[in-house]
Formats: C-alpha cells, sequence, structure tokens
C-alpha cells in the first residue's frame, strides 16, 4: 500500500516531536540558560527531590514546572497510608512568610498525631522563598507537598502576567492609552483602570490552584471527602479537625456545597460551640478555611468562563458572583457562628509581631499571643454534637459592586486555559 504524506500530517507530526523533545528537556535538563548560581547559604540537595528555583527567569519557570510533574511528597515514608484529609495553603512568600507557615503548621498539629498522620498538607507557593522552604522542611507531622503557581510575578518579571513594560499605566485615560497604542489599551476595567499584575496574580493563583489539586495531583486522585483551603496568615483552633468531621456529616444531610470555618465576620459576644448556621456565599464571611468537596468543584467548573470575565480581582467576590448569576442553584454554605480559624492582622506591628505581610521577627511572641487567645476559648471548642440555629435556602447574593482590576482580556484567556493544562 502508498502511503501519501500531506505537509499538513508532516506538521502536526513535527509539532508531536517537537513537544516530546521539550517534555524531556523539561524533565531531564537542569538548564537551558546560562549555568545555574552558587547554591544559596546553608542549602543542601534535597532528598524528597524538592527544587527552590532559582536562576533566570526561565530557568526558575522550568523548575517550576519540574517540582509540579515530580511531585514530591515528604515523610512519605513516616506516614505510608493514603491521605484521609487534605488541607492546601496559599503561600505568598517573601520576607515573613516562613514565620507564618511555621505557626500554621503549630496549629494543624494540635489536631494530634492521630489525625494528622492522615493528612496530606499541600503548599501552593507564589515565589521561591528560602525562609519558606525551611520552615516546610521542619514539618515532620503529616505528608507535605510542595508545589508551585507557574504564572507567578517572580517567573514573568518582565511579561505578562507580569508587569510588561509595554502595558497601560493604571490610570491612564484610554484616550490616551490608544494614541500610545500600549498593550493592553482596549481593554480597562469597569472602574477605566488598566490591570495592575501585584493585584490579578492572586485571582490567578487560587483558580490555578483550585484546578491543579483536582486534577493533577496524584495524591488527590480517588479522594472522595472535602479538600480544605487555606491562606497564609491563617491559625486554626485545635477543635478544627472535630468539627470539620461533624460539619461534613450535617453537609450530607442539608445538601450544601461548601464548609466554612471562618464563620461570621462578626462572632455573636459569647458564641455556642456547637451553633452552625446554613446561608448563601458571601465573600465577606465565608471566604478564611473554606471546604470543597470534588461535586462542588465541577459545579464550579461549568461556571469557567463567567469566573474568569468577571470584572474582579478577588477569588471570593468573583465566586460569589458566579453563585449569583451563573450556577444553577446558589452555594449553600454551613459555617461555624464560632470561627475556627483565627486570622493575623493586615500588616506586621512595630514590635515584630507577624501581620499576614510583611517582616515577621517575633515569632515567640506572635505565637504566645496566639496561644492565649485559644486558651480563652477554650471552654467554647470541643462540642459533642453540632446545631443548625440559623438556615437559608436558595439564597442568591450578588456582589454589591464589581471591584474592578480584571478587565484585560489577556487575563480572561489565562485564567480560562488552567482547565486544559
Amino acid at each position: 500500500m502508498r502511503l501519501t504524506l500531506h505537509k499538513k500530517k508532516i506538521a502536526a507530526l513535527l509539532l508531536f516531536m517537537g513537544m516530546a523533545f521539550c517534555t524531556w528537556l523539561l524533565l531531564t535538563s537542569p538548564t537551558l540558560e546560562d549555568p545555574l548560581p552558587a547554591e544559596l547559604p546553608n542549602e543542601k540537595k534535597d532528598p524528597y527531590g524538592f527544587e527552590l528555583p532559582q536562576g533566570s527567569s526561565l530557568q526558575m519557570r522550568l523548575a517550576a514546572y519540574r517540582n509540579n510533574l515530580r511531585q514530591p511528597i515528604r515523610n512519605a515514608e513516616l506516614f505510608p497510608s493514603r491521605p484521609e484529609l487534605v488541607v492546601v495553603v496559599q503561600v505568598r512568600g517573601g520576607p515573613g512568610s516562613g514565620s507564618r507557615l511555621q505557626l500554621l503548621a503549630e496549629s494543624l498539629q494540635s489536631a494530634g498525631p492521630g489525625a494528622t498522620g492522615r493528612l496530606l498538607l499541600v503548599l501552593s507557593m507564589e515565589q521561591p522563598c528560602q525562609e519558606a522552604a525551611e520552615a516546610m522542611k521542619a514539618i515532620d507531622f503529616c505528608r507535605v507537598l510542595p508545589i508551585y503557581f507557574p504564572y507567578s510575578l517572580s517567573f514573568y518579571p518582565d511579561e505578562f502576567p507580569g508587569s510588561d513594560p509595554a502595558d497601560c499605566p493604571r490610570d491612564m485615560p484610554k484616550e490616551s492609552a490608544l494614541l500610545r497604542r500600549c498593550t493592553n489599551a482596549e481593554y480597562p476595567d469597569s472602574h477605566g483602570h488598566y490591570r495592575e499584575a501585584a493585584f490579578t496574580h492572586y485571582k490567578h493563583h487560587w483558580w490555578w490552584k483550585l484546578h491543579f489539586i483536582w486534577e493533577r495531583v496524584r495524591e488527590v486522585s480517588g479522594h472522595s471527602g472535602h479538600i480544605l483551603f487555606l491562606e497564609e496568615g491563617n491559625y486554626l483552633l485545635p477543635d478544627w479537625l472535630h468539627i470539620l468531621r461533624l460539619m461534613q456529616k450535617q453537609c450530607q444531610e442539608e445538601g450544601c456545597h461548601m464548609l466554612s470555618l471562618g464563620g461570621t465576620s462578626i462572632p455573636e459576644p459569647s458564641p455556642d460551640p456547637q451553633h452552625m448556621e446554613v446561608s448563601g456565599f458571601v465573600a465577606t464571611r465565608h471566604r478564611a478555611a473554606i471546604a470543597i468537596s470534588r461535586e462542588t468543584y465541577y459545579q464550579l467548573m461549568g461556571c469557567l468562563a463567567e469566573f474568569c470575565t468577571y470584572d474582579d480581582y478577588n477569588w471570593d467576590w468573583s465566586i460569589q458572583h458566579i453563585s449569583a448569576a451563573c450556577l444553577a442553584h446558589p452555594l449553600k454554605v454551613l459555617s461555624a457562628r464560632l470561627p475556627r480559624v483565627l486570622t493575623l492582622p493586615a500588616k506586621a506591628e512595630e514590635d515584630g509581631m507577624c501581620g499576614r505581610t510583611g517582616p515577621c521577627s517575633n515569632i515567640d511572641a506572635t505565637s504566645q499571643s496566639l496561644r492565649a487567645k485559644v486558651r480563652e476559648l477554650s471552654g467554647h471548642i470541643f462540642p459533642k454534637a453540632i446545631t443548625i440555629t440559623s438556615r437559608q435556602q436558595e439564597v442568591r447574593n450578588p456582589p454589591p459592586m464589581k471591584n474592578g482590576g480584571w478587565g484585560d482580556i489577556r487575563d480572561h484567556t489565562l485564567c480560562q486555559s488552567y482547565a486544559r493544562l
């Protein structure tokens, strides 16, 4: 039989071979540019295969991709069983990040060895951070998987999705931008401002992380329970896992979509530890410490385009939008009236006490302060059962306004591309 190869078939074959070769390079080659710089101080080759990206932006991207492909599980030899609980932490990196991670790990460990031995802790990091890496290596009470958000500003410092010098300045009028012909002149947000990479990257990271955890993390394959999503700067009460398990059972009876350990933004003066409420999703009340099932994840994916094109750089307000405007049934959230998560103040304090951002030089004093708050609540935790004291059905809570910052069509396209990665 004569075989005729058309030009299109040859091109497709060459493209396939090229992609295969690039994948091989990604997995095997340490660099594609200049030699890597000398090792960072006190850094040794990690026995688990974790790689701290360094060097040029391209080298750091490749290191991040290699890490995400290999998915090195730390402490797997100490905890060989498959995880029953998955906790994902979004780690910003930078000064103080290691201290904040150390504090969060301290609170996670309070659940006890019988519980944490069946825990998979996923650390989704925005940027290479030696301080955070050292804090991660010190975690020895559970399995730990470090992953990198591959589209962070650290990996794209001078180009989209970072800040491209050819992009329009935030406050430039659209008429001036069109005359200047800057890259995104056609796409200001609802308030007439152009994108700021420092703000857009957080929504990108959260949405990418949701995809990657449920679809690509091998340890999560087959996981049928909820996954708890936290952020750097959170500190959990000792009964966090106990109450989460009670809420999971109640959630099945209520037909809810999410669990929130954050509870109400302004708790009652003396909240009963067993009191819960069922309501529609509200960003300011439910964003901290939310647990999502695989079924809910798939429902959110059904609103992929709506989420990725909604002009708000906040992931939580975007979730509230699709709950009100896209989902067949609005998100129903079971939340604790007594929050099981403490949140650090917005900024680091003058005496070195830790905030959600910035340096954190006085970690011991911060830990003591958090423990003191836990002691104050010691009589209000570990209830034997939970009770629904407020119940709302089919509540659509549209956001009061769009916060903007998400008008650039490039952000829309990148956000939607995660589902195909």
